[in-house]
């Protein structure tokens, strides 16, 4: 399993393969370039077989024997969320609130984490 240091050393190319795998996985390679790059093919092949490598390395994925290798990931999007939101609450301490809002101006919001939020939120006030 990755260690929590290796968790807060996530670069954002690693948490968007991480994404690709808790959706998909296992994945071999080639399969994981075609959903990466919708087609594109950039980055390379090469470029994202280095990615793998590493992700491999900070045990955050774990690759088969097979051949062509097969990978899955070793850890769950429920503790990677942790982590960062623990990092995120340490940064923000008692600024969690206006972190929070920044975020969310960001980018759009669905319904469903609209809903989420105020549910949460009346919780908290009771």
């Amino acid at each position: 399993m990755a260690s929590s240091t290796n968790l807060q050393k996530l670069s954002p190319g690693e948490a968007e393969i991480l994404e690709i795998f808790w959706q998909h996985e296992p994945l071999t390679l080639a399969r994981l370039h075609e959903i990466y790059t919708d087609g594109t093919g950039k980055p390379t092949q090469q470029t994202i077989q280095t990615r793998l490598n590493r992700m491999v390395a900070k045990g955050l994925l774990v690759r088969s024997d097979d051949f062509p290798a097969v990978y899955r990931s070793e850890v769950s999007r429920e503790k990677t969320q942790g982590k960062f939101i623990d990092l995120l609450e340490n940064l923000a301490d008692r600024y969690f609130a206006p972190l929070i809002l920044r975020l969310a101006e960001k980018r759009s919001l669905t319904p469903e984490e609209i809903d989420a939020m105020k549910s949460t939120l009346r919780k908290n006030k009771e």
